[in-house]
């Protein structure tokens, strides 16, 4: 097979893969063959044969690869590393595989504080479910949980977020890899260590805001105690579905925190204040389970692969 240069961008969720994603794909390198998502082919090739790996698939991924014209092939996928519906007990298998799939490939790795990037999760979870709890959301039984097949999930474990562990085979190939903290990437915009990975001189939209979450979902715990909310509800979904339509989850939750606000000018503060220091207490406490793992997995990565504040 001729020699490409294949980088991987493999996760993790809910650390701007989606911002990434649409600002490398609109700004495309002629030297650079692009594939983002699992929609396209070769992605959904590779999380086949991830999935159930063959010979064949093999085989088949790399005659895709082999009649690709540019050097340089640039995948992103957030569930390529692993996913925390199962408890990443997939991270070591998946690592093998590709390193097997590819010639010492590339990878982009992307992290997030871990509190903050559960309490992202469970907003993208209860745009879909409207009546899921934070505290149900961070503590499915653990052996249920690594045993899921599902990634229809509503729920996870904090406690399975140790990037030590996670990511355990990749700090051992630093050289390949270009690990990405969330928060300091957005806030100072480092796109040079990036691009001198990558080989590429994108620069992104940082004004654009996408998936931003939607945090006043929260009150619902609050609302959906009363029956006359239930019937409001159903109202204003099914006014609103006929004059602009619904195309996935998302849509309706929009909706629906529009008339959470116009709720919230009525309602008396003490008991959305209830809802909020209830969530910052359960943030803090996981934020502190995972504070000495996390600094300790921080000073493990090399300042010449990784964008992060030690």
């Amino acid at each position: 097979m001729f020699k490409k240069n294949i980088i991987l961008h493999i996760g993790l969720n809910k650390t701007g893969s989606t911002f990434i994603q649409q600002n490398i794909i609109q700004k495309k390198n002629s030297n650079h063959y692009i594939q983002i998502g699992y929609k396209n082919i070769l992605t959904g090739k590779i999380l086949e044969y991830l999935e159930i790996p063959t010979k064949e698939k093999m085989d088949n991924i790399l005659k895709i690869v082999s009649e690709i014209k540019e050097d340089n092939i640039l995948i992103s996928h957030e569930g390529l590393a692993g996913h925390h519906y199962n408890g990443f007990v997939d991270v070591n298998k998946n690592f093998k595989l590709l390193e097997k799939l590819f010639d010492k490939p590339k990878y982009i790795i992307c992290f997030r504080e871990p509190s903050s990037i559960i309490y992202s999760g469970y907003f993208q979870r209860l745009q879909k479910y409207h009546s899921l709890l934070f505290e149900d959301y961070i503590n499915k039984d653990l052996n249920d949980l690594f045993k899921s097949k599902s990634k229809n999930f509503f729920q996870t474990n904090y406690k399975i977020f140790n990037y030590n562990i996670i990511f355990k085979d990749y700090l051992n190939i630093q050289s390949r890899v270009l690990f990405i903290e969330f928060e300091n990437f957005f806030k100072n915009k480092e796109m040079n260590i990036f691009n001198n990975f990558v080989g590429t001189d994108f620069q992104f939209d940082w004004s654009q805001k996408i998936n931003k979450s939607l945090k006043d979902l929260i009150y619902l715990e609050f609302y959906n105690k009363f029956i006359l909310f239930k019937y409001i509800k159903i109202i204003w979904l099914q006014i609103n579905k006929f004059f602009y339509g619904y195309k996935k989850a998302r849509d309706v939750s929009i909706k629906l925190i529009i008339l959470i606000r116009l709720l919230i000018k009525i309602t008396p503060k003490r008991y959305l204040e209830k809802i909020d220091s209830k969530h910052q207490i359960l943030l803090e406490n996981i934020k502190n389970y995972h504070l000495k793992d996390y600094n300790d997995f921080k000073n493990k990565l090399s300042p010449d692969f990784s964008i992060s504040s030690h």
